[in-house]
């Protein structure tokens, strides 16, 4: 029976109710429906991959579409919910009831649809579909083409500078760009968009999730997608390698122009002290002057820009000079070894950090002294570069093709000599990667020279008629780096010396 008693009739596939007391209801029609493709393969590539189904009826309905044929049926729906006038959704050839592609075939499409009044159609015939197979299936992206494929990020323009990473989508998909590194770490992920099939551009900065910029090395593009062709099955990100970025000269580190518009300046009170607990000049105090307010940590570095000790750490400062005090404590907890120190400041800025040292140097005395083996042997680094540990701790230090070490023994430790890296600061370096030094730089007489204000090293040579590079090759010098005051230093032996006096300490003095 219908509603209100009167009964309920069928015709020709689809039902009408009606009641006594309003009008008969109006019938459902389909007034148009299209395929944008009737023949498509699971991922197709010489057919389309899916079709774009729509239906229009002449009054808002909801419902689902059945597909039959080749002994098998599955469902599409158009809207469970809401009631529309035009449904128009994207579709995979997939069953899925045994979450598996259709069987090659012909298949035949049906409209089972209600509208608000309950009016229903039942199995109405809409038209039909061919599903083939593909030899070749088409991957969901391809074309990826990064612009450009080496990148610098710099600081300060992460904003307005990217790489453009060009691609090609082939079925529609929610697509979400990732990065990651030689390891396979993500370090970074964009935001989801759901596109339709065709070329898409993203875009990439060169930072990491936090914000910061990343080291130089190779990055994997990655694109996460989940289909959104509709009962495609999926529901967790399929992942598509396409290619790499190659990072290059990018600002990991806060630049050195930047630091020094935040510090200017930073310098120890007292050019030496003796931490040897005897209560007199066991301490040092240092100082440094921030042109704006910053966050920053100060460590103590040694003579190989390791860390020997950590003095304050990540803290907020206002503009302006501020103090701080070290009593020759390393990172270990003992006491650092004799040699020249610096202050070497961790400026922080959002997610990015820099560090910047002061060529302003105290020296550590009354300690123990760091001396390699007499008589001296001396080994090269043969490659092109060398990464060491150097003390305290082990922390890294790299040796370039030509670096000369004194050893510190000769024995060989796993695989590893231990030398002299700078003043007071030992370290190991592979045994491939050098080779023993026949002639010694030492078997030349030399003199000790101290060095005083205003000295550099094309000063030093010139007293003593010799080269820069013979000074830097005979003290294993940085010549990048800063000479300080009080800095002891071997020189050639001059010709014009007494023969009496062929190796003399020398300090040079006002005049």
């Amino acid at each position: 029976m219908g509603y209100g008693g009167f009964p309920r009739m069928d015709f020709g596939g689809y039902r009408v109710g009606y009641s006594g007391y309003r009008p008969m209801s109006r019938m459902i029609e389909v007034t148009s429906f299209n395929l944008s493709a009737s023949t498509v393969a699971f991922q197709g590539s010489r057919v389309p991959g899916f079709t774009t189904i729509q239906l229009q009826t002449n009054v808002p309905t909801r419902g689902y579409l059945l597909i039959v044929g080749s002994g098998v049926q599955t469902k599409i729906n158009l809207s469970t919910i809401a009631y529309k006038t035009v449904h128009k959704v994207d579709w995979v050839p997939w069953d899925d009831t045994k979450k598996a592609p259709l069987p090659v075939g012909i298949y035949q499409i049906k409209g089972y649809l209600t509208d608000q009044e309950y009016n229903q159609m039942q199995g109405y015939p809409l038209g039909q579909l061919t599903v083939v197979s593909e030899s070749s299936p088409k991957p969901m992206i391809d074309g990826v083409s990064p612009n450009p494929a080496v990148f610098s990020p710099k600081y300060g323009q992460t904003q307005t500078n990217s790489i453009q990473i060009p691609f090609n989508l082939n079925r529609p998909a929610e697509v979400q760009l990732a990065i990651r590194n030689i390891n396979g770490d993500e370090i970074y992920t964009g935001s989801k968009e759901t596109l339709s099939p065709g070329s898409h551009t993203v875009s990439w900065n060169g930072t990491d999730k936090t914000g910061r910029i990343v080291m130089d090395g190779s990055y994997e593009i990655v694109f996460k997608t989940i289909e959104t062709a509709y009962n495609y099955p999926s529901t967790t990100p399929l992942t598509w390698r396409s290619g790499t970025i190659t990072i290059k000269d990018a600002d990991y580190y806060i630049p050195v122009s930047r630091l020094r518009e935040i510090v200017t300046d930073a310098s120890f009170q007292s050019p030496s002290f003796t931490p040897d607990g005897d209560g007199i000049n066991d301490r040092v105090t240092g100082q440094f002057t921030l042109a704006v307010p910053a966050k920053l940590s100060i460590f103590i570095a040694n003579a190989a820009g390791a860390h020997a000790a950590l003095v304050v750490s990540e803290q907020t400062f206002e503009a302006g000079t501020h103090t701080f005090e070290w009593d020759g404590s390393d990172i270990m907890g003992g006491k650092v070894p004799n040699g020249s120190y610096y202050i070497k400041l961790n400026v922080i800025e959002g997610p990015n950090s820099g560090y910047i040292t002061f060529p302003s140097a105290v020296k550590v005395q009354n300690m123990y002294e760091v001396k390699p083996m007499q008589p001296e042997k001396r080994v090269r680094v043969i490659s092109d570069t060398a990464k060491m540990s150097v003390d305290p701790a082990g922390q890294g230090y790299t040796a370039v093709k030509g670096d000369t070490f004194p050893l510190m023994s000769e024995a060989i430790e796993n695989g590893k000599y231990t030398v002299l890296v700078k003043e007071g600061v030992t370290g190991t370096i592979s045994v491939s990667d050098v080779e023993l030094v026949t002639e010694p730089s030492s078997t030349k007489p030399t003199a000790d020279y101290i060095v005083v204000s205003g000295d550099t090293l094309w000063k030093i040579a010139s007293k003593f008629n010799t080269t820069s590079s013979e000074i830097v090759t005979l003290n294993n010098l940085d010549p990048n780096k800063y000479l300080y005051v009080g800095q002891k230093l071997k020189v050639p032996a001059s010709a014009s010396q007494p023969e009496q006096q062929p190796a003399t300490t020398y300090s040079v003095v006002s005049g």
